[in-house]
């Protein structure tokens, strides 16, 4: 959703900052509040555009396929909980567990908030590690899907991994195996294949 609001609302050069980010010269927070600052939109406007926008449409069959089989799910996101709850609540999934980055309007400007960075982690999102590490300290195998470079940290922690575009380019370069997918459907497909007990009709 952040390319979506800054091709709508932001100066173009806002993808220059997304490319020192990406190769890791700034921190997610920089990269955030250089971009925002470019951004040209009343809150009315911005809740309007996510709107228009949807989780994928297999995600919610995946979860809850999932669910059936007391495997829990949750999202973690280096964007910003002004889309992401929002998108999930829409999508029937108020009460899904997610951490985000925040975003709120003040005073008609946009302010940001960073709960999860700190120093040492990979500045593009490190922090998603975390949640994985902390799920396998309590006994879980955990499987993580991503697509960016903010999934990169949390890519190498995961013990099954489902990758596309940026985050399967990496993968490939430094030899991270990882499970190819375009979309929720394809990761169902896989996960009902491989890992949920096969129902029999009685």
């Amino acid at each position: 959703m952040g390319h979506v609001i800054f091709d709508a609302f932001a100066d173009p050069t806002w993808r220059d900052i997304d490319d020192e980010w990406i190769r890791g010269e700034i921190t997610t927070s920089q990269r955030a509040r250089r971009q925002f600052a470019l951004v040209d939109a009343r809150e009315p406007e911005f809740q309007k555009l996510i709107q228009q926008h949807a989780v994928d449409p297999a995600f919610p069959a995946l979860v809850a396929d999932l669910g059936r089989h007391g495997v829990p799910v949750q999202v973690v996101s280096d964007g910003f909980d002004a889309y992401v709850k929002p998108m999930l609540a829409r999508a029937g999934f108020s009460d899904l567990p997610f951490q985000s980055n925040r975003l709120f309007f003040r005073n008609g400007s946009i302010e940001l908030e960073f709960p999860h960075e700190r120093p040492g982690h990979d500045p593009r999102g490190g922090w998603k590690a975390g949640p994985v590490r902390s799920l396998q300290a309590q006994g879980w195998r955990v499987a993580y899907a991503g697509d960016g470079m903010s999934d990169w940290a949390a890519a190498q922690a995961a013990d099954l991994l489902f990758a596309r575009s940026q985050l399967a380019d990496r993968c490939k370069q430094d030899g991270i195996p990882y499970h190819a997918f375009e979309g929720m459907d394809d990761v169902h497909d896989w996960v009902r294949a491989n890992l949920l007990p096969v129902s029999r009709s009685t």
